[in-house]
């Protein structure tokens, strides 16, 4: 018997699942892990010829500001209306200093004569103080609409929309691409930093459409009404503007590294919660709550330098406006003093003043909003951005016998580590292939090669004589029934669990293929039968939810089966069981079972012993023990007295 050290696989087999499991989690740690190095490389391998994008930073085509505007010409008539109310907004901010001049210039008159009775000013001052009141009415409506309008439409239409995208954006998007980027730098770019557009955009409509165009009605009427009082209050404008785009560039580089960090903390959140049972038994609360805590410093410390210098645009545009303001005082008072210019064109230039100042502001927060949109568009334009799958437009036949060959496939997840060389085998329709081998020797890469999650580096698979490549993924897929490892069932009746993808099916179906999976008995016993709702609180052991996923394969009955080590994490009795009903199943189809415990492949019609990506041993259970070969070994490994 061979030593231990030589043993490619553990004497038991609830070691080995978990050294397998182990391993897999590894494998798809070190490839995020290197997902920043191969966004700099070409990519061989899946990448290629699925069309895979990497996860690193793609050139987001186009500038920021057009890919906006393209967005958003999905809502231009909206936006037309927005600017109608906007200048009507303005309208408002215009006469109403105008009709404060004029009431404060009959106030003045009437004070300096000193000769008229109260009653006739009054009587004056009604039509003004109404139209007054009038237009403070209008602006009120107005401002309201205006902010209803681009809420209903930045959020519903733009958001919303975005959102849409990326989530129909994921479905086309190549498995290389979802095996490199965690949960949650998804859910980061499509919570956080769709968010953070939509309220960007609804901003920066807001704050520059109406800063920029109420800046220059002010201006124009500053210079109208006097233009020495006008030069006092813009000549610092350049200079406020200058220290706001310096201030805007500069918070624009934490921002970006803001949105990295929001990705590293719902990674962070997902991970511990995913696998909260794993983290509990190793006791390991406390080194996750440290790395939470470390990762939501660094937030905090990134997102206070940001908003410092964003915050910092706002008072520096107050302190010079101040100056402004007290310049035009001054300067009107002296100008009032010598009789240059009457008292109400001197009110009315002050508030012009006044209101010329509220553009600014808005402006420079127009300015912080766009840095935010910069950082966060980058981070949404890149995923949609992203190279998908080719597109196939060649059916396979729709009888399918289950005839499959490789031929001279090779395959790598990345270009510097070969992992399957010259992979070639045929089998025939109707036969059951047990595919086994140690961790990482490509068992589950050749399942994920017959179903197209990935591409062949070279050569090609064959179903039927029809190169699998040159077809549609979803035709490739429609002829394969899978049962894996990890069962997965979506919160939903036991009904819909197990018509999962078949549309149309009837009651009396699903309720054949349940007692073909010998869990039709154990169903009805649930407190509603097929109509339960399957979600955490259902108390489903491993077993039983193993067999409702054998009934949705018999459900589906489709020519090709694959089965992924369906029986490691039920009982003995269970297994016996489960194995009965994947015996039913797999007659009359070609099978391809990936097993550990080797005792459940016995009987198959060949198999293959893949070492390294390489099948080294193919056989008979009988005859490749026989040979005393790499499957031998692997076999008295488990079950051969110690």
């Amino acid at each position: 018997m061979p030593e231990m050290s030589e043993m490619p696989e553990t004497r038991t087999a609830v070691s080995d699942d978990k050294n397998s499991r182990a391993a897999e989690k590894r494998e798809r740690r070190e490839r995020r892990e290197k997902r920043g190095e191969q966004s700099k490389k070409s990519l061989g391998g899946a990448n290629k010829k699925e069309g895979g994008g990497d996860s690193g930073k793609r050139p987001v085509r186009g500038s920021m500001l057009r890919r906006m505007l393209e967005d958003l010409r999905k809502i231009r008539f909206r936006l037309l209306s927005v600017v109608g109310m906007a200048l009507i907004i303005i309208g408002c901010n215009i006469l109403s200093p105008q009709l404060i001049g004029g009431i404060i210039g009959q106030i003045n008159d009437f004070a300096n004569e000193g000769t008229g009775e109260v009653a006739s000013l009054l009587k004056e001052l009604a039509k003004p103080l109404v139209l007054l009141a009038a237009v403070y009415a209008v602006y009120s409506l107005f401002s309201w609409l205006k902010m209803y309008t681009l809420n209903q439409a930045v959020s519903r239409r733009v958001t919303c929309e975005l959102r849409i995208a990326m989530a129909d954006k994921i479905s086309r998007l190549p498995v290389s691409y979802l095996d490199r980027t965690t949960t949650g730098e998804i859910l980061a770019r499509v919570n956080n930093n769709v968010s953070m557009m939509g309220n960007s955009i609804h901003e920066a409509i807001d704050v520059l459409l109406m800063g920029g165009l109420q800046l220059i009605a002010m201006g124009v009427m500053l210079f109208l009404e006097n233009w020495l009082m006008a030069l006092a209050v813009v000549l610092l404008v350049p200079l406020s503007a200058a220290f706001s785009t310096a201030l805007a560039k500069r918070s624009m580089r934490y921002y970006d590294r803001l949105w990295k960090s929001y990705e590293q903390l719902y990674s962070c959140v997902e991970e511990t919660y995913g696998g909260i049972e794993t983290v509990k038994s190793y006791n390991m609360e406390g080194t996750m709550k440290e790395k939470h805590a470390a990762i939501n410093g660094e937030l905090v410390r990134l997102n206070r330098r940001a908003v410092f210098l964003s915050s910092v645009v706002q008072p520096v545009i107050a302190f010079t406006n101040h100056f402004s303001f007290i310049a035009v005082c001054l300067l009107g008072g002296i100008l009032a003093v010598r009789g240059t210019v009457g008292v109400a064109a001197v009110v009315t230039v002050v508030l012009y003043a006044k209101n010329f100042s509220s553009p600014l502001m808005q402006i420079a927060n127009g300015l912080s909003s766009i840095q935010h949109f910069g950082s966060a568009a980058k981070e949404v334009y890149g995923f949609l951005d992203q190279e998908e799958m080719t597109t196939e437009t060649l059916l396979l036949p729709a009888r399918t016998e289950g005839n499959v060959e490789f031929c001279d496939v090779g395959f790598s997840y990345t270009p510097e580590k070969p992992l399957i060389e010259h992979l070639s085998f045929s089998v025939k329709a109707g036969q059951k292939v047990a595919i086994v081998g140690p961790t990482g020797a490509g068992k589950t890469t050749i399942v994920n090669l017959l179903m197209r999650f990935y591409d062949p580096v070279s050569g090609h698979i064959e179903i039927d004589g029809q190169n699998i490549e040159a077809c549609r993924r979803e035709d490739v897929r429609d002829k394969f029934s899978m049962v894996l490892q990890d069962t997965w069932l979506f919160e939903g009746t036991v009904y819909e669990n197990i018509a999962y993808g078949r549309e149309g099916v009837t009651r009396e179906q699903v309720e054949a293929a349940c007692r073909a999976a010998y869990c039709d008995r154990f169903i009805r016993l649930l407190p509603k039968g097929y109509d339960t709702v399957i979600d955490d609180a259902t108390a489903l052991s491993g077993g039983q939810k193993q067999l409702l996923t054998i009934a949705r394969a018999f459900l589906s009955d489709r020519p090709l089966l694959i089965l992924d080590e369906a029986t490691s994490n039920v009982d003995t009795r269970t297994e016996i069981l489960i194995q009965k009903a994947m015996d039913r199943l797999m007659k009359g189809k070609t099978c391809f079972v990936i097993a550990h415990r080797l005792s459940t492949i016995v009987n198959a019609d060949m198999i293959l012993a893949v070492d390294r990506g390489k099948i080294v041993d193919v056989g008979t259970h009988a005859r490749l023990l026989e040979e005393g070969g790499f499957y031998a070994k692997l076999y008295n490994s488990q079950y051969a007295p110690a």
